[in-house]
């Protein structure tokens, strides 16, 4: 094996990517990458500044065979190190989701168009507490900044996107008690950003946007990244933003009033109209009602350990299937993947170096496209 053909290998490795996912990427086989680690070709400088981009190391640093040294991950062990026990692929997701922040400032300055990211919250900096009052007229005024009223909202991925807070989603764990529902960062290039996990299910997703949201919104004067997980005044306030912010009371109230619901509801039918408006799940919905006092702590624990007809009923929401596209691309905001296809598009990037961009195959960069692109190398 070669000098740089060791490098390369290593890099993979730390990378945890097969050769089959490489050559996937860059557009080519896998025993070309397999040629390239044994040193029985050598890849030319293009594909050498995609490789580096794919193992997030310096270009320099594979040109030269140098010893590779793991990227700086001083943004993403800020966030584990509020997450005891956080190890494997876990630790990995997290800092995916810095290096995409990475990247996507860096395909910002290659198509010479600025992240149009968040930096400065214009709600943080005012003074808050945990009273019900102080955060639902927080919770409108951020919807009212945003024009949407009362309503029901049906996708939060354009409210983040009018805010200008990247969202991004991982695979961090499906056991609430052992693994977070996201996290807030402030990176330097990116702004304020979002990390949420995929493996909640469909509704619980949605509120861990939403409760990511608050983080960004209002706590961002005070820190540069919060861990979505476990206990604490700023869980507490981000839990009952969230709830605000997806069932505004004065909403819900309104509604119940429209379609005859009566003030205290105790037939589980009449909850689950409520809930189906406003699409959250049905332990959300029969929390928010009993901060309400619209059903008693009585009835509300009733209603969520029994088996009632209005609890199993799926609700439009949940049956949804994501806009763009499934796994692996859906854990990307839409700007990114807008500006990925616009790149692609003007010729400012190929596929292949796309796919390094994204860390993703060639077939997945076609689906964002929208149309037919060769899997052939025109380097």
């Amino acid at each position: 094996m070669s000098e740089l053909g060791e490098v390369l290998a290593r890099a993979r490795a730390h990378g945890r990517y097969s050769q089959k996912d490489v050559g996937a990427a860059l557009g080519v086989s896998r025993v070309m990458v397999s040629y390239w680690e044994s040193g029985e070709r050598t890849p030319n400088d293009r594909q050498l500044s995609a490789l580096a981009r794919l193992y997030s190391v310096e270009p320099a640093a594979l040109i030269a065979g140098s010893y590779v040294e793991p990227v700086d991950d001083h943004l993403a062990n800020t966030l584990l190190q509020h997450w005891q026990g956080a190890e494997g692929d876990v630790v990995l997701r997290v800092r995916e989701f810095v290096r995409f922040l990475d990247r996507f400032a860096e395909l910002a300055q290659i198509l010479d168009q600025p992240v149009r990211s968040l930096r400065q919250s214009p709600f943080a900096g005012r003074q808050r507490n945990s009273q019900s009052d102080d955060i639902r007229r927080k919770a409108a005024e951020v919807r009212a900044h945003l024009g949407l009223g009362l309503a029901p909202v049906a996708d939060l991925e354009p409210v983040c996107e009018m805010l200008g807070v990247v969202a991004y989603g991982a695979s961090l764990g499906p056991d609430p008690h052992t693994s977070p529902s996201g996290a807030f960062l402030r990176h330097p290039a990116a702004g304020l950003s979002i990390l949420t996990n995929l493996d909640l299910a469909h509704d619980e997703r949605r509120f861990a946007v939403a409760h990511g949201l608050a983080h960004a919104l209002f706590h961002s004067d005070e820190t540069n990244q919060v861990l979505c997980w476990g206990g604490g005044g700023r869980e507490s306030f981000a839990d009952a933003f969230a709830g605000e912010f997806l069932m505004p009371s004065d909403g819900v109230r309104r509604f119940a009033e429209a379609i005859g619901l009566p003030r205290r509801m105790d037939d589980p039918l009449d909850i689950a109209q409520v809930q189906h408006y406003y699409r959250v799940s049905w332990s959300m919905a029969l929390e928010r009602l009993r901060q309400m006092n619209a059903i008693t702590r009585g009835a509300h624990d009733e209603l969520l350990a029994g088996e009632h007809p209005a609890a199993a009923v799926a609700h439009p929401a949940a049956l949804e299937a994501d806009e763009l596209v499934t796994e692996p691309l859906r854990r990307f905001p839409r700007p990114f993947l807008r500006m990925l296809r616009h790149a692609v598009r003007t010729g400012a990037i190929s596929p292949p170096t796309a796919g390094s961009f994204a860390g993703v195959a060639i077939p997945d960069i076609v689906q964002v496209l929208g149309q037919h692109v060769s899997n052939d190398e025109h380097w």
